[in-house]
């Protein structure tokens, strides 16, 4: 158990929440830089560290470094040789995207299931074609991924009469929300049964480039894509590109921003969001949940969002 003074190095700015931070426990003597070359004298004293940026070097000088808190819920970038031998434990913010994340996808379902975006997209020629909606009830949503953020996404979608299929990297019992567990094998069972695939995974070596010409094509023609991982390492965009022209799959909607030549843009049944997977009240999560964590770090408690930094996440 910490009793004494913790001190604590922003690596990165924090738009708001920091005085919330400093007067959660007492105590805390915190620092917030991005400088390079501040980070590097302040990190040798640092007993906690909450990052952006981060890597070995940072890690080489930080003598009396005792917990690492990425302020993300993607750590990739944190997950190299030297930190992954190291024992000063790493913590992230997943669990809180949770939410967001499960209102993102199903307005993405009701976007393509009322054809809303067909709509919009009528709109500037100020006529409407007939354009027949259907309903999500009785539609089958496969996740792919089913940690928090996937169990999230299946309580919204069962209480829309959805039956609901989820693929979990483990074998375990699902949620009562969840119809029928798959394994990772199991892939191309799942896709050929979802009226809806909504990809919930984190980017590791087994799903980089997971969803491909195969996968794709596994898939009906019906079907919808959605990605709530953030993650454009997961897919084959080129593959996508020719599924979404050439009529392998209904539509898609992804959380990238592509290249401003990049021929998504023209893609009339795709829809492109950036980090829409975060909200107002998510970022006060966020702050709540490194306070928490605080109080669990100084009375030696378990962590919240402990990264498992051999499996990557």
């Amino acid at each position: 158990m910490n009793t004494g003074p913790i001190p604590i190095l922003f690596t990165w700015k924090p738009p708001r929440g920091l005085e919330r931070i400093k007067e959660c426990i007492p105590d805390l003597a915190v620092q917030v830089t991005d400088d390079r070359a501040e980070i590097m004298k302040k990190i040798e004293e640092v007993e906690v560290a909450c990052v952006g940026h981060f890597d070995a070097e940072i890690l080489r000088a930080a003598k009396k470094l005792r917990w690492v808190h990425a302020f993300s819920g993607g750590v990739n970038s944190l997950i190299f040789p030297e930190f992954v031998a190291s024992p000063i434990p790493l913590t992230c913010l997943k669990g809180s995207f949770d939410i967001p994340a499960a209102e993102h996808a199903l307005a993405v379902m009701l976007a393509f299931s009322r054809k809303l975006e067909y709509d919009i997209r009528q709109r500037p020629h100020r006529r409407f074609e007939e354009s027949e909606p259907m309903e999500l009830h009785g539609k089958t949503v496969g996740i792919v991924g089913l940690g928090n953020m996937g169990a999230e996404i299946a309580r919204r979608c069962h209480s829309f009469g959805m039956r609901v299929l989820g693929l979990a990297r483990r074998p375990r019992a699902g949620p009562s929300e969840v119809d029928q567990m798959l394994a990772p094998n199991e892939l191309p069972k799942l896709l050929a049964a979802s009226d809806f695939v909504i990809v919930a995974a984190p980017l590791t070596s087994e799903t980089r480039g997971m969803m491909g010409e195969a996968q794709l094509r596994a898939m009906r023609k019906t079907a919808y894509l959605i990605d709530v991982s953030g993650r454009p390492a997961i897919y084959e965009l080129d593959a996508l590109t020719r599924a979404l022209k050439e009529g392998w799959i209904a539509g898609a909607s992804l959380q990238i921003v592509p290249e401003s030549d990049s021929p998504l843009w023209d893609l009339e049944n795709l829809l492109i969001s950036f980090h829409r997977i975060v909200s107002r009240e998510h970022y006060d999560r966020c702050i709540e949940m490194f306070c928490e964590n605080l109080h669990r770090y100084r009375a030696g408690q378990p962590l919240l969002g402990l990264v498992d930094k051999m499996a990557g996440y």
